[in-house]
């Protein structure tokens, strides 16, 4: 009997992939992820641009190691107290199990204090004279006292003696008075040799040494840049050898290298190859035929369902701020130098200068130094005042970042196309747009 597979557990970008992971450069990240947490008080630093795969590089390498990630999200509204209120609330002892000279017992093991994994567990190994409760007996209550003054001492007795390992999700999204504070605590975790692991941005990676020097020699970074055109096509290649399917190799090769450095978008790109087919469902041995023009159909609806979002956008960041005020139209212009080969999530001030002059803008366009530096300060303004943030100016590297690869993505392919989209053709494009007031 012919397999039947559903396309969604073949090609599926919103979770780790059993069947299309590939890992990237050689596999060369989890081996330095692996190694790194094994060396206990080590803090491992995963960075790189939106999308690129940092998450599911930790989940894939936690799984991989019997680990469990005790995982927060920040945001610019956490102050210090409640960003370890967050991990301690966030605690599912259901999940983990304890640890004892090495070896891994089951959860419903005994604990230190005698009774199963839990909040009475945690209790005894914080100490319960320390926490006020040696004659408490209901768990809401040791719960309650634990969270009551929340700090990093409480979670390292968790983090020693169970298979927890705290991940700390985006956070250079906390400010900078906060990273502060939490990064000076953070010698807590390297001191007691518990490894932890914290996900962001490239470009912020120095912040957690500039917040705790003590820091320095202790980090472990892990920079995931944009994906290898043959790194996306391994991707690919993999969905379609478990169907076996052996679609054009031009097929792959464009899919690869239209998905902006991207997994997640060669992921998407490859299911809706079947999704416009109307299919959900295949069975090995079904005929069934993909062209180039299967491909640019679908990469052009994965732009606009997927990143629908990056319309509005868009727009307005073509716009500007006052755009019949302003003489130079340099928020357009910094724009359309990203759609200019090669593609880059980071130019140096110098790249944009020289990416401008490569527009070959017409007399009089090109915006002068003091038009460029004035749009590169109030950028971040601009952006927060209207609602997104895909660009991200720092002063300190003179760098500009792209937030959000995958509005490179978008803007190549928010338009059907019948052929592969030319630079020429994008920047002509956004030139209509932006001077046709």
């Amino acid at each position: 009997m012919a397999n039947t597979y559903d396309i969604s557990d073949i090609f599926n970008g919103q979770s780790v992939p059993s069947n299309t992971y590939v890992a990237q450069d050689d596999g060369k990240h989890e081996f330095s992820l692996r190694q790194s947490i094994k060396e206990k008080g080590t803090l491992c630093l995963i960075t790189g641009s939106s999308k690129t795969g940092k998450t599911t590089l930790y989940r894939k390498v936690l799984k991989s190691i019997d680990k469990v990630p005790l995982v927060v999200r920040c945001d610019g509204t956490v102050n210090s107290e409640e960003f370890w209120a967050r991990l301690l609330e966030e605690i599912d002892f259901s999940r983990l199990k304890e640890v004892q000279k090495g070896d891994a017992t089951e959860s419903s093991g005994e604990a230190k204090i005698g009774g199963s994994i839990g909040w009475p567990w945690l209790a005894g190994l914080i100490g319960e004279a320390k926490l006020g409760i040696k004659n408490t007996k209901s768990e809401i209550e040791i719960r309650e006292k634990i969270l009551a003054k929340p700090s990093p001492s409480h979670l390292v007795p968790l983090l020693q003696n169970s298979n927890a390992i705290l991940v700390v999700e985006d956070f250079h999204y906390l400010t900078e008075k906060v990273q502060e504070h939490i990064f000076q605590q953070w010698k807590t975790f390297t001191d007691h040799e518990v490894s932890v692991i914290v996900v962001g941005t490239t470009h912020h990676g120095v912040d957690l040494a500039h917040a705790n020097s003590d820091l320095v020699g202790r980090i472990q970074q892990i920079d995931l840049k944009r994906w290898s055109t043959d790194d996306l096509k391994k991707i690919s290649s993999k969905g379609f050898q478990k169907l076996k399917i052996v679609p054009p190799l031009s097929v792959l090769n464009l899919i690869a290298k239209e998905s902006s450095g991207l997994p997640i978008i060669t992921q998407q790109a490859c299911a809706q190859l079947f999704i416009d087919k109307r299919i959900d469902h295949f069975k090995h041995g079904t005929v069934i035929e993909f062209t180039r023009q299967c491909a640019f159909k679908a990469l052009h609806n994965v732009a606009i369902s997927r990143y629908k979002q990056f319309d509005s956008w868009y727009l307005r960041l073509t716009k500007g701020p006052r755009k019949k005020a302003r003489k130079f139209n340099t928020y357009e212009i910094i724009l359309m130098i990203f759609t200019l080969d090669p593609l880059k999530f980071e130019l140096s001030r110098e790249e944009i200068d020289s990416r401008i002059q490569e527009l070959s803008l017409e007399e009089g366009k090109t915006p002068p130094a003091a038009s460029i530096n004035s749009t590169l300060s109030a950028l971040q303004r601009f952006q927060e005042n209207n609602g997104f943030r895909l660009l991200e100016w720092s002063k300190r590297d003179q760098t500009i970042f792209v937030l959000e690869p995958s509005f490179l993505f978008f803007i190549r392919w928010r338009k059907q196309r019948t052929s592969l989209p030319n630079i020429i053709e994008t920047i002509r494009e956004m030139v209509d747009m932006i001077f046709k007031d």
